[in-house]
């Protein structure tokens, strides 16, 4: 082996030209974009009456205080009152009236499950929406 004075001493122990280590010697991986958790066959308007329907549900184990399955007028009156004091704010009487008008819509005086879902439906409107692919693989792998 002839040694020059361009030579390193990693030269002097390699036989093979000294090259930069590539991504796959290091066997460095990009990771893959994950796979979405709702079925790529679900309809956006199916997203959200399943929301509507998670809410109903909620909201009816929150107020329903004999557990009928239905909620009066006086029962989701006091789930507010309620709320409000959970939540440090006051009990606003005339909102909680119009709100149980708009899931009360038969008049009837209580709801079921899927009434509560209707006037919740009504009270809270949501749409799904979506990212265009780019964007979103921005927001997956922000540049650091």
């Amino acid at each position: 082996m002839k040694v020059s004075p361009d030579s390193s001493i990693y030269s002097v122990f390699s036989t093979t030209s000294r090259r930069p280590p590539s991504i796959a010697d290091e066997k460095i991986v990009r990771p893959q974009p994950e796979q979405t958790k709702a079925p790529p066959s679900e309809r956006d308007s199916q997203l959200v009456a399943d929301f509507h329907a998670r809410m109903a549900r909620q909201a009816l184990d929150w107020a329903d205080s004999d557990h009928d399955g239905k909620v009066t007028k006086d029962e989701y009156m006091r789930g507010q009152a309620r709320l409000a004091e959970l939540n440090n704010r006051p009990d606003d009487q005339a909102a909680n009236e119009a709100r149980w008008s708009a899931i009360d819509t038969s008049g009837k005086g209580w709801v079921d499950e899927a009434g509560f879902g209707d006037g919740l439906a009504k009270i809270f409107p949501v749409s799904v929406g979506h990212f265009d692919q780019g964007f979103a693989e921005r927001l997956r792998y922000p540049r650091a």
